[in-house]
C-alpha cells in the first residue's frame, strides 16, 4: 500500500490524519534564494496550517468521526480521508524535489533570526493557535526540507488550498468557523500583524483575510431599529484580559425604542450588558 511519511493510506484514522497534516506545515523550510519575500510566503503557509486546523475544530474532527454530519456515510468520510492523505502527498512531493538539488548550489536555509519581530511574534502566534487543535502525535517519519523555487511554493500552497477547499463544502461548518476567526482575529490584536495577515491571506483564507479587515476597520451600523433590550457586534466575554483591536464604528440611523435599551459594538469585559 502507498505510503507518505511513514503513513500508510488507511492504517491510520481520521483525526490522525488531520493531525499528521497539520504536524506537516511545521517542516516546511524556505530557501535563502526567496531573500525578504520569505516572511511573507512563511505567513502564507501559516494562514494555511490555520485555515485547516479552525476547519478540524470546527467539525469536530478529534472527536466527531462522522464530522457534525450524523447522515454521513462512510464513502464521504473516506474521501475526507483520501483528501487529507493528499495533502500529506504535496507535502512529500515538495520535500522529492528538495532533494533532487545538488551539493554544487546553493541550499543554505532561512531561519528565524532573519524575521523582523513583527514577523516573527506572529508567526509564533499563528503556530500556537493551529497547534492547539490538534493532538500531539509522533506518527510522521519525517525530517525539515527547504522549497527553492518560488514556483515549488505556488505548486504547494494552491494545492493545499484546493483540497480544503474540497473538504470545506464536503462537510461545511460555517457558524463555526466564523465564530473561530473572530477569535483568531482578537488573538492577533497587533494593529500592524492584522495588516500583514489580510495581505498574506489573499488567496490563501478568505475567512481570516475578512476577519482581519473588519478588525481593522470596524463595524458599520446602518438603520438598525431596536425595540426592546437589543445587543449587535463585539462580545467578549467578562474575563477578558487581552486587547481589542479595530477602528471606530460607524453609526447611521440607529433607532432605540422608547424604553429600550441597546448594546451596540464593543464590551470585552466587567459587567455584562445582559447581566443585569
Amino acid at each position: 500500500m502507498a505510503e507518505v511519511f511513514g503513513i500508510v493510506v488507511g492504517a491510520v484514522g481520521l483525526a490522525a490524519a488531520f493531525t499528521a497534516c497539520v504536524d506537516c506545515f511545521e517542516y516546511v523550510q524556505f530557501g535563502r534564494h526567496f531573500g525578504r519575500d520569505y516572511q511573507t510566503d512563511l505567513l502564507a503557509l501559516n494562514c494555511s496550517r490555520l485555515r485547516l486546523s479552525r476547519w478540524g475544530q470546527a467539525v469536530d474532527i478529534l472527536n466527531d468521526p462522522k464530522m457534525g454530519r450524523p447522515d454521513a456515510t462512510s464513502e464521504q468520510i473516506q474521501t475526507v480521508k483520501d483528501t487529507l492523505y493528499q495533502i500529506l502527498v504535496l507535502f512529500a512531493d515538495s520535500e522529492k524535489t528538495s532533494q533532487q538539488y545538488t551539493t554544487g548550489e546553493d541550499l543554505s536555509v532561512l531561519s528565524s533570526d532573519s524575521m523582523d519581530s513583527t514577523f516573527l511574534a506572529l508567526n509564533n502566534k499563528m503556530r500556537e493557535l493551529a497547534i492547539k487543535r490538534q493532538k500531539r502525535s509522533n506518527i510522521l517519519k519525517i525530517t525539515q526540507w527547504a522549497l527553492y523555487r518560488r514556483s515549488e511554493f505556488k505548486n504547494l500552497i494552491e494545492g493545499i488550498s484546493t483540497l480544503i477547499d474540497n473538504i470545506e463544502k464536503m462537510f461545511p461548518a460555517p457558524q463555526a468557523q466564523a465564530t473561530l476567526v473572530k477569535q483568531e482575529a482578537t488573538e492577533l490584536h497587533d494593529r500592524g500583524a492584522l495588516e500583514l495577515v489580510q495581505s498574506a491571506a489573499e488567496g490563501v483564507d478568505s475567512l481570516l483575510q475578512n476577519a482581519a479587515k473588519e478588525a481593522l476597520s470596524g463595524h458599520r451600523y446602518l438603520n438598525v431599529l431596536i425595540k426592546g433590550r437589543g445587543q449587535s457586534g463585539d462580545v467578549v466575554s467578562s474575563d477578558w484580559h487581552g486587547k481589542a483591536v479595530g477602528a471606530s464604528h460607524l453609526f447611521n440611523g440607529v433607532v432605540v425604542d422608547a424604553g429600550g435599551e441597546a448594546l451596540i459594538g464593543n464590551q470585552y469585559g466587567g459587567k455584562g450588558f445582559w447581566d443585569d
